[in-house]
C-alpha cells in the first residue's frame, strides 16, 4: 500500500499535469466547444447568439484577420449572417450576397476550390480574381493582386470555407474565413477545430429546426 506521502504527491501530479496542459494553445481551443455546448443547457436554444459567438471564439482563437458564418435561409438561398473583423463598409457589401447550393461543390461554375477535406476547401485569389465592382468586399483593397511569394502566404481575397452539414450532408450554412494575423494559412489543426466547431452549429441548427 502506498504511503500517504505517496498518495498525495500522485494527486499533485495529476493537478499539475492538468493545469500545464489546460493552457496549451491547443488545449486553449477545446475552451471553443465549452463555450457552445454551454447553450445546449439553456431552456431555449440561442442558434443565433451561438452563431455570433462562434465567428468571435474562432477568429480569436486562431488568430484570424476574420471570420463570417451564413446560413441557407427560408428562400433556399444562402447569405452571410453574421461577422467579426470585417471593416463595416466590406461587410455591408458581403450582406448583400447570395449563393445557390451550386456554389458550394468544388467544380462550381462560378468559383474555383481547392478541396482540403469533405468539410472545408480553400478559394485562392489567382483562381477567383475579383472585380472592380466586388473589390469592396475585402478589408483591404489595396493589396490585391500582390505575387504569392511562398505557399503558405495568404493573399487578401484568398479564404477558406468550412460547410455546416446536417443530416444527409444537408448543407445548413458554412464558415468563412481568413489566414491569420501573420499573413499565414490557419494550419491542419486549427482547420480541423473549426471543423469540429461546425458539426457543433449543425446539432444546433437541427434542434431548432425540430
Amino acid at each position: 500500500m502506498a504511503a500517504i506521502g505517496d498518495i498525495e504527491s500522485v494527486k499533485r501530479r495529476l493537478k499539475f499535469d492538468y493545469l500545464k496542459i489546460k493552457n496549451d494553445h491547443a488545449s486553449k481551443s477545446l475552451d471553443i466547444y465549452t463555450q457552445l455546448l454551454s447553450h445546449f443547457c439553456k431552456q431555449q436554444l440561442p442558434v443565433m447568439e451561438m452563431i455570433q459567438e462562434a465567428t468571435a471564439l474562432i477568429q480569436r482563437q486562431f488568430r484570424l484577420r476574420w471570420c463570417m458564418i451564413g446560413l441557407r435561409e427560408a428562400d433556399g438561398y444562402y447569405r452571410y449572417l453574421v461577422m467579426t473583423g470585417m471593416r463595416d463598409d466590406a461587410w455591408a457589401r458581403q450582406k448583400t450576397k447570395q449563393y445557390q447550393l451550386s456554389d458550394f461543390n468544388v467544380g462550381s461554375v462560378n468559383y474555383k476550390a481547392g478541396e482540403i477535406s469533405k468539410l472545408t476547401r480553400v478559394y485562392l485569389e489567382e483562381e477567383n480574381p475579383l472585380g472592380k465592382n466586388d473589390e469592396g468586399v475585402v478589408n483591404r483593397p489595396a493589396l490585391l493582386r500582390l505575387k504569392r511569394k511562398s505557399d503558405d502566404e495568404v493573399l487578401e481575397a484568398d479564404f477558406i470555407d468550412t460547410l455546416i452539414l446536417g443530416p444527409g450532408d444537408e448543407l445548413l450554412g458554412w464558415i468563412e474565413y481568413s489566414g491569420t494575423v501573420t499573413g499565414k494559412f490557419p494550419d491542419a489543426l486549427a482547420i480541423r477545430y473549426i471543423e469540429i466547431a461546425s458539426q457543433v452549429l449543425a446539432a444546433a441548427l437541427c434542434s431548432r429546426s425540430r
